[in-house]
């Protein structure tokens, strides 16, 4: 006899799923990226160090809620009342998500290069915008709350990485 597990148990499960599909393309994506960005000398044009713990609060529970809801959620939900659903909405919504988050991550205490950012914007952004879609299609999964996780888990990744990176010391 086999016990399913409940219904809320599986929702999370998928939403864990599509949101680490997602994170994963960003950061195969991404990180080269900036490799080759940083290794061109286009990288970032200052140091940010706001220390580890707040790096982990602001990186992995912060910014990914407040950032969901100014930079996909909001644009999103304002572009389909303004536009309705003609052929061009999702190519609006897309530019009115990606172009500010890309423009968010310019500059200021993260010292990132319009070339960073732009990077970060167009493919971070683009897959959590997709993510968002996707979400939206997948019955019982909310949308804003998967993108969100989908945004920790990415910013998680990545601070993880450098963590390692910056014990074993290859960067500093």
């Amino acid at each position: 006899m086999t016990v399913e597990p409940p219904l809320r148990d599986v929702v999370v499960w998928r939403a864990f799923r599509l949101a680490g599909r997602y994170a994963l393309l960003n950061a195969l994506i991404a990180i080269p990226l900036h490799l080759l960005i940083d290794a061109a000398g286009f990288g970032a044009t200052g140091k940010w160090q706001p220390g580890f713990g707040a790096s982990v609060v602001l990186a992995v529970f912060l910014a990914p809620i407040i950032e969901t809801a100014l930079y996909f959620w909001l644009p999103i939900v304002l572009v389909r009342k303004v536009l309705g659903y003609r052929p061009l909405t999702p190519f609006v919504t897309w530019l009115a998500c990606v172009g500010p988050f890309s423009f968010t991550h310019y500059g200021g205490s993260l010292g990132r290069s319009a070339l960073t950012a732009l990077c970060t914007g167009l493919v971070g952004g683009s897959c959590f915008y997709f993510c968002f879609l996707t979400a939206e299609k997948e019955a019982g999964l909310n949308p804003f709350w998967t993108t969100a996780l989908c945004h920790a888990i990415f910013n998680g990744t990545v601070l993880t990485a450098f963590g390692v990176a910056y014990i074993l010391g290859f960067v500093s």
